[in-house]
């Protein structure tokens, strides 16, 4: 029962706190999720010139940041994240970490947590207090998301993460996934 009031604070309190607008116009609101997530990428490239986080960039992570943002903006799922909620996580972030992981069987929600967290690119300082948390999943038509899953994933990013973090995530179905569950992560550190 914790999770579920922490859970329901937090989105709360995203409602009362209305995510920091957006300081370009760069994004259409009918602009496609990868032309969403280059325009985001490229107005937070603009907005952080010296943050550690963009400092730490190579090619490599560049592409895997962009390969998450597209796979999260792409998920129109029946719950999912948008633009705002990616600027909001991206705005003011001193660290990044994200990552991306597939998991399936009876035990999939503790790999795809566990993956998450050992697999995933950090840029600047993994010390921060996290302050966001963006988590968009996707399932499998053939076995999709249960409500235990989504609780450990949810309690397992927070105790990786800390448990002052706002958390905030989407989900929807992906018949390609089959049984498998599919998870994107950003966190942003301040």
């Amino acid at each position: 029962m914790r999770t579920t009031r922490s859970v329901v604070v937090c989105l709360h309190l995203r409602i009362k706190l209305a995510p920091q607008p957006m300081q370009t116009s760069l994004i259409p609101p009918l602009a496609s999720g990868p032309a969403q997530a280059d325009a985001l990428f490229t107005s937070w490239l603009q907005e952080c010139a010296d943050v550690p986080a963009k400092q730490a960039l190579t090619p490599a992570t560049k592409s895997g940041l962009l390969t998450v943002l597209h796979h999260i903006l792409a998920d129109t799922g029946d719950i999912n994240v948008d633009h705002q909620d990616v600027w909001a996580l991206l705005a003011g972030a001193t660290c990044l970490q994200f990552g991306m992981a597939t998991g399936e069987g009876h035990n999939r929600a503790a790999v795809v947590g566990q993956q998450l967290w050992t697999e995933s690119t950090v840029l600047g300082d993994a010390t921060l207090p996290a302050h966001r948390i963006l988590l968009a999943i996707q399932s499998g038509t053939a076995t999709e998301l249960e409500m235990d899953e989504l609780t450990y994933l949810l309690e397992y990013v927070v105790s990786q993460a800390g448990d002052q973090a706002e958390v905030v995530f989407g989900h929807g179905l992906n018949p390609a996934l089959g049984e498998s569950i599919q998870v994107m992560m950003l966190v942003s550190r301040q």
